[in-house]
């Protein structure tokens, strides 16, 4: 059975029903839209839940026509009650899926406003509450934001509470072929952080994804206690990389430290920097209690 044939699913469905479409629960959304072309064709902003074109299950896609809205993009609706059924880029592998096809039940709330600044003055934007880590994570992931020198994404951070300074840092990058792949490298990682975390000599970690790259940096005291960590479950990703067709490319490198300099925490009481890398707990200037000190990473 298939990763998307398990995966829990929402349905939506045109005016008149002959259109209807499945997609994946944990969707990114709901995006609000406030563009010019969205004002046009939907009389407000366009509400959209944001997924893979390869996970969306069609039916009555026949009654659907396609409307080329700008030169990158393509919009479908269907031809029977004219419902405004979803956006897709002509490169690229997303689709943008109109929230009003789903019931009220729609499990999500609007996470992010689009060009905000083209809205009328006419209604107010919708309110875009708290965002859950994966939430943030689901729309980092499916809209990403690029400029002409860089690239933004997501990352997370897991920490042990080992005080220790580091004395090795592994770096690794590794890059998916689609979207399907990083989920599954994703999945791996996953567990090979709750493995990190278990072993005594493990510091911390910082792991995320820049579209299809991803990438972490990991801190131990030794490379016996990362040796230890990654006998475990990356092992098995491993076997699985040289094993199996997974994984466009990869990188990986262990560093030891030239030089580890000091941690520097201001006093709170007269707002002197103090050297706490020995962890002492009176500031030296005026003897007044200093802050925990921070984790060397």
């Amino acid at each position: 059975m298939s990763e998307v044939e398990t995966t829990k699913m929402i349905t939506g469905t045109c005016h008149c029903g002959r259109v209807r479409l499945h997609l994946p629960e944990t969707s990114a959304g709901i995006v609000a839209c406030h563009c010019g072309d969205c004002q046009k064709l939907h009389g407000n902003f366009f509400a959209m839940l944001i997924a893979e074109q390869a996970a969306v299950r069609w039916e009555g896609d026949e009654h659907v026509v396609w409307y080329r809205s700008s030169p990158e993009n393509e919009r479908g609706f269907c031809q029977h009650c004219g419902s405004r059924i979803a956006k897709r880029p002509l490169a690229g592998s997303r689709i943008m899926v109109a929230a009003g096809l789903f019931d009220r039940a729609l499990p999500h709330k609007v996470k992010k406003n689009l060009w905000l600044e083209g809205k009328p003055g006419w209604y107010e934007a919708p309110r875009v509450g708290t965002i859950t880590p994966e939430d943030f994570v689901a729309l980092a992931l499916a809209e990403p934001i690029t400029s002409p020198s860089a690239e933004y994404g997501y990352a997370l951070r897991a920490v042990s509470g080992n005080p220790r300074p580091p004395g090795v840092i592994a770096l690794t990058w590794i890059a998916a072929k689609d979207a399907n792949e990083r989920e599954r490298i994703r999945a791996h990682s996953r567990q090979n952080v709750q493995d990190f975390v278990a072993e005594p000599g493990f510091i911390s970690i910082i792991t995320g994804f820049t579209g299809l790259r991803g990438f972490t940096v990991t801190a131990w005291e030794d490379e016996a206690a990362m040796g230890r960590a990654l006998s475990k479950h990356h092992a098995v990703a491993m076997r699985e990389l040289f094993g199996e067709h997974f994984v466009a490319s990869v990188w990986t490198s262990v560093w030891t430290p030239t030089r580890i300099n000091r941690i520097w925490v201001r006093c709170l009481s007269c707002g002197a920097l103090e050297d706490l890398s020995d962890d002492h707990r009176a500031c030296g200037k005026c003897q007044a209690p200093m802050p925990p000190r921070p984790a060397f990473w």
